[in-house]
C-alpha cells in the first residue's frame, strides 16, 4: 500500500513537471479560450480562460507582436479669432490598464495562500473594477485592500487612477481539499471623455468723459468714449452713435457721428475720441449710444459748460488843457465775460510830453503806472491818473488791460490837446527922475510874453502929460508922434518868453507930478492893459 502511494505520488509529480516544462517551452502554443496570462512575462502562471476579453492581453510567445499605441487625437486648429465658434474634444483609449496576477503553483491543504495583483495604469482612468472568483475548494480569508465579497465573487473598485501608477491588490484563500484550483480575474476600466461647453452672455458698458468741465467759446472740446464688453460672451456688430448737442460742432458738419466697432470679445474695450468745437455758451450734454446685435444697447453722456471770457478797458480824461497845468484821467477795466479773471494787469503809459504825477494804487516806474487786480464776472474797476502838461500839442495817454489766464487783452487811449497861453507883461521905467524944467528923461517900455504861447499884433500907445514934451520915439516897431501921443506899429508875433522894447525921450516943460501912461494891446487881450510911470518935475 505504501509502495503504491509512493508510485502514484511520483507519477503525479513527474506529470506536473512535464506540464510545466511544456508551458515554458519556446514552441509553446496557447490554447485560445482555455489558457491565458495577464502579464507580459512567460514565467507567469497560465490560467484557464473561457471567455477572452479585450481588456486581457493574450500573449502568443511563439510570435510575439509589439503592442500598438493608441492613436493620439488630432489637435483642434488654433483660432485666430477669440470670438470664432469652435469645439471642445477629448478621447478614450480602451488600452488603458493592465492587470498583473501571480499565485503559488503548489500549496498544502488547509494552508492559506495569496493571489497578488498589480493594476498598472497606462493613462488616467476615472474608475477601475477588478473582479476575482474564489476558486471552488477554497474559502475566503482576507483581501487587501478590503474588497467587496459577494458569494464567490471578490471585487475591488479603484477611483481616479493616475497614469503610470501601480496599485497592488491581494486576495488570501485557504484550500480545503486536494484539487487543481483555477480562477480568473477580470479588469474593467471606465475612462471618460469630457467636454465643457461655456454658456455665456454679452454685456456692453459705455463710459463717456470730456477732460474739461468748462471751456471757452471757440475752444476745442474732445469727447472720450470707451465701450467695453463686460460679459462672458462675444458681442457682435457693435455700433457707436454719438449725437452732438447744438452748442458744439464737428469738422464734418454732421451732428450724428457713427463708428462701427465690430465684434468685442469678453473683456475687450474700444476707445473712440470725438473732437468738436464749442460754438455757443451754456451747458451742453453729449449722449453716446453703443448697440449690438446680441447685447442690446447702453448709453452715457458727458456735459461741458461753454463760457465766454472777455475784458474791456476805457479811458476818459481832460480833452484840452494848458501847458503847465494838470490833466486827470479815469481808467475803467471791465470783465465782460462769464468767468472771473484773477490776473488782470492794467498798464497806463503817459507820453513823454507829459509828466506822470500820481496814480493811486499803482506801481509807478517813470511815466508808467501798473495795477494788478482781479475782476469777477461782469465786474468793473476804476483807476485814476494825474499828469502835468509840458509842451503844446495833442498827446494821447494809452492804457491796456490783460489776463494771461485766458489770453485776453484790451486797450484804449485818451488824448488831450495841450495849449500854450500868452501872458503879456508891460513894464515902464524912466531913466532920470526927478527932473528940473528943461531936463530930459527916457522912458523904457518892455513887453514880455511870460506865457507858453505866442501872441500876435502886440500894440503900444503912449500918452505924455502936459509937464512933458515928446522929443523922440523908437523901438522894435516904428513909432508915430502926434502931439503928446506916440503910437507904435503892432508887433506881428510875440513868441513865448520873448521880450520887445520901446523908448520915448521926453523933456520937462512944467513943474508938477507928471504921469507917463503906456497902454498895451494884442489879439489875445480883449481889453488893453495900461501901465503908468510917475516923474516929478521941479
Amino acid at each position: 500500500m505504501n509502495i503504491m502511494k509512493k508510485f502514484l505520488g511520483a507519477s503525479a509529480l513527474a506529470g506536473f513537471i512535464v506540464l510545466a516544462a511544456s508551458q515554458l517551452s519556446a514552441q509553446r502554443i496557447v490554447d485560445e479560450g482555455k489558457n491565458f496570462t495577464v502579464s507580459d512575462s512567460p514565467e507567469t502562471t497560465v490560467f484557464n480562460l473561457k471567455t477572452p476579453s479585450d481588456n486581457r492581453h493574450i500573449h502568443e510567445y511563439n510570435n510575439p507582436k509589439p503592442a500598438k499605441a493608441a492613436p493620439a487625437p488630432a489637435a483642434a486648429p488654433a483660432s485666430m479669432d477669440d470670438c470664432a465658434p469652435g469645439t471642445v474634444t477629448d478621447y478614450v483609449d480602451k488600452h488603458l490598464v493592465r492587470l498583473e496576477k501571480s499565485a503559488p503553483d503548489m500549496v498544502a491543504i488547509n494552508t492559506p495562500y495569496n493571489y497578488d495583483y498589480t493594476v498598472v495604469a497606462k493613462d488616467k482612468v476615472k474608475k477601475v473594477v477588478v473582479e476575482e472568483q474564489i476558486p471552488a475548494g477554497t474559502v475566503y480569508v482576507s483581501s487587501t485592500p478590503e474588497a467587496e465579497v459577494n458569494g464567490s465573487s471578490v471585487t475591488w473598485t479603484l477611483y481616479n487612477v493616475e497614469s503610470g501608477s501601480r496599485t497592488p491588490l491581494q486576495l488570501t484563500v485557504k484550500p480545503t481539499q486536494v484539487a487543481d484550483l483555477s480562477n480568473c480575474a477580470t479588469i474593467v476600466a471606465y475612462p471618460e471623455a469630457c467636454t465643457t461647453t461655456q454658456v455665456g452672455a454679452p454685456e456692453l458698458a459705455i463710459v463717456k468723459t470730456t477732460p474739461n468741465e468748462q471751456v471757452l467759446l471757440g475752444a476745442g472740446v474732445p469727447w472720450n468714449i470707451t465701450v467695453t464688453n463686460v460679459g462672458n460672451f462675444c458681442a457682435y456688430d457693435v455700433v457707436l452713435t454719438d449725437t452732438l448737442p447744438a452748442g458744439v460742432s464737428h469738422d464734418s458738419g454732421n451732428s450724428t457721428l457713427t463708428t462701427n466697432l465690430g465684434t468685442l470679445a469678453p473683456g475687450e474695450s474700444r476707445d473712440v475720441t470725438v473732437n468738436t468745437t464749442a460754438t455757443a455758451t451754456g451747458e451742453h450734454c453729449n449722449t453716446a449710444v453703443a448697440s449690438s446685435s446680441n447685447a442690446g444697447s447702453v448709453e452715457d453722456d458727458a456735459c461741458v459748460v461753454v463760457v465766454e471770457a472777455g475784458i474791456d478797458v476805457v479811458k476818459e480824461g481832460t480833452p484840452m488843457q494848458f501847458v503847465g497845468k494838470k490833466a486827470s484821467y479815469t481808467i475803467t477795466a471791465t470783465n465782460t465775460g462769464d468767468v472771473p479773471l484773477t490776473d488782470v494787469v492794467v498798464v497806463d503809459t503817459v507820453p513823454a510830453q507829459n509828466k506822470l504825477l500820481s496814480a493811486p494804487g499803482a506801481q509807478i516806474n517813470g511815466n508808467t503806472a501798473t495795477w494788478t487786480t482781479s475782476l469777477g464776472a461782469g465786474e468793473s474797476k476804476s483807476f485814476d491818473v494825474t499828469v502835468l502838461g509840458l509842451q503844446e500839442g495833442t498827446y494821447c495817454n494809452q492804457v491796456s488791460a490783460a489776463s494771461a489766464e485766458y489770453g485776453l487783452s484790451g486797450n484804449d487811449d485818451a488824448c488831450t490837446e495841450w495849449r500854450g497861453y500868452p501872458a503879456l507883461l508891460i513894464e515902464v521905467i524912466d531913466t532920470e527922475d526927478p527932473l528940473l524944467v528943461g531936463e530930459q528923461t527916457t522912458y523904457v517900455i518892455q513887453i514880455t510874453n511870460q506865457g507858453t504861447a505866442q501872441d500876435t499884433n502886440v500894440g503900444l500907445e503912449v500918452q505924455l502929460p502936459s509937464q512933458l514934451k515928446v522929443l523922440s520915439a523908437a523901438g522894435d516897431t516904428q513909432g508915430s508922434i502926434s502931439g503928446n501921443n506916440v503910437s507904435f506899429a503892432p508887433y506881428g508875433v510875440l513868441k513865448a518868453k520873448q521880450i520887445i522894447e520901446f523908448r520915448v525921450v521926453a523933456q520937462a516943460v512944467a513943474e508938477g507930478d507928471a504921469r507917463f501912461r503906456a497902454q498895451m494891446s494884442s489879439d489875445l487881450l480883449k481889453t488893453p492893459v495900461p501901465e503908468e510911470e510917475a516923474t516929478q518935475v521941479y
